[in-house]
């Protein structure tokens, strides 16, 4: 049903909800054609372009979501800057034309997320998310003997994003460095004592690509170890 979702009509013109390669052939509300093509990478990659290919000759708005994580994105028209605000809809209202062209640039930074201090089972932890995409690691991911409650998270790790063509199809992987700490079992309590940690550089794969290299387990939240 995504697709059904990427564009809406508005009382005199359209709304862009989300973002994908793509080409859009409506009538808007008064029977009028619109004709759009979206070219873009997304979500690997924050630039978006939005060409009108036919439209009427009066006019009408196209309004553009701006994600709320998109702070620094840039919005323009045929190169003028528009305003955009994350979080909200930039609503153009103008005489459009054929060859008329939206860019939107969203910066994709890798961000490390946090919960509510009050969601107990992922306090003190972390999430690596970079645009819209949210990232996991998996146990295949990490050295043999080893499992996802070994893992800790560096706050210092340095993250790296690649994109890939020959994973699934194409996506962006992280790359970053994480700790280990043996865990043995010695009972439902233990006396704590100073972690040996060992260091091991892994990839992050998107959440939701997780569960293809065969039987696996991962986590999304990580426990953070400041330096």
């Amino acid at each position: 049903k995504v697709s059904g979702w990427a564009y809406s009509l508005s009382e005199n013109g359209i709304t862009i909800n989300l973002f994908g390669g793509n080409k859009l052939d409506t009538l808007l509300p008064d029977r009028s054609r619109l004709v759009l093509s979206q070219d873009t990478n997304y979500p690997w990659e924050g630039l978006v372009k939005i060409k009108v290919e036919e439209c009427k000759s009066d006019d009408f708005e196209i309004a553009i979501r701006i994600p709320i994580w998109a702070k620094g994105a840039t919005l323009s028209v045929n190169g003028a800057e528009m305003s955009s605000q994350p979080g909200t809809f930039a609503r153009i209202t103008r005489n459009w034309q054929a060859g008329d062209e939206i860019v939107l640039d969203m910066p994709m930074k890798i961000k490390m997320i946090e919960g509510h201090p009050r969601i107990e089972e992922v306090r003190n932890q972390v999430a690596i998310k970079r645009g819209p995409v949210v990232y996991c690691l998996e146990s295949p991911d990490l050295p043999a003997g080893t499992g996802i409650l070994d893992v800790y998270f560096p706050q210092s790790s340095q993250l790296e994003a690649r994109y890939r063509q020959d994973v699934l199809g194409g996506l962006t992987t992280i790359s970053g460095d994480v700790l280990l700490r043996s865990n043995e079992t010695q009972g439902m309590y233990r006396t704590m004592s100073k972690p040996d940690w060992k260091t091991v550089r892994t990839t992050f794969v998107p959440y939701y690509a997780w569960c293809n290299r065969g039987r696996s387990e991962m986590t999304v939240w990580m426990p953070i170890v400041w330096d």
